[in-house]
């Protein structure tokens, strides 16, 4: 039986499952309750058990990646950096994802998309994001969402490509995401998706 496995890099530090808890977005590296200020991006990001609840990223918070241009990033509030495998390490990522299979196939046609919670075509309400995939060579972020312009969902042009991985029983994405709230208010219609062709 296929599945997804979704987990931060947090705790002891170590990969650790989301479960039925949330990734949170905050205006601090160490508080989920911070908010964000209307159109500046994320500047802490958290496991949290409701939305946003309490904390649940034990000894380490969840690596917050911030968008600063089509091609720069800022990690834990650092300096600026450039997108690259070496800048942007797999445990440096927001999340990844693991997809496995008692079978060893091959996957294509994967993407990671943000969403309103209900409907997978529709956008998540009131957020823009940004997403990178981690240690397959991009250099650039793609945007996942923008409510004002009606972008987001899993649509063509409107998703992260993911990379196409050959057969095996075990497949790794390592994702980046950055957002930014577009008005004033908890932002709860803001979930991520991911699919993909397996055979």
């Amino acid at each position: 039986m296929a599945t997804f496995t979704w987990q931060v890099y947090a705790n002891t530090p170590a990969w650790m499952g989301v479960s039925s808890n949330t990734i949170v977005f905050s205006g601090s590296r160490t508080d989920l309750g911070v908010p964000i200020t209307v159109g500046t991006w994320n500047s802490g990001t958290h496991l949290g058990n409701g939305d946003p609840g309490t904390d649940q990223c034990g000894t380490n918070h969840v690596p917050n990646v911030e968008y600063v241009s089509n091609t720069q990033f800022k990690l834990n509030g650092g300096s600026t950096e450039t997108i690259s495998n070496a800048n942007l390490a797999a445990t440096e990522c927001t999340m990844r994802i693991l997809f496995t299979d008692a079978s060893s196939v091959a996957v294509s046609n994967a993407r990671f998309y943000a969403f309103d919670g209900s409907t997978t075509t529709a956008e998540a309400v009131g957020v823009e994001a940004y997403a990178v995939e981690g240690q397959v060579g991009a250099s650039t972020w793609t945007l996942i969402n923008d409510d004002s312009a009606n972008i987001g969902g899993d649509n063509s042009g409107e998703r992260l490509t993911l990379s196409d991985q050959s057969a095996a029983t075990e497949h790794t994405f390592y994702i980046a995401v950055s957002a930014r709230p577009e008005s004033v208010g908890a932002k709860t219609q803001f979930d991520f998706g991911i699919g993909l062709t397996y055979s």
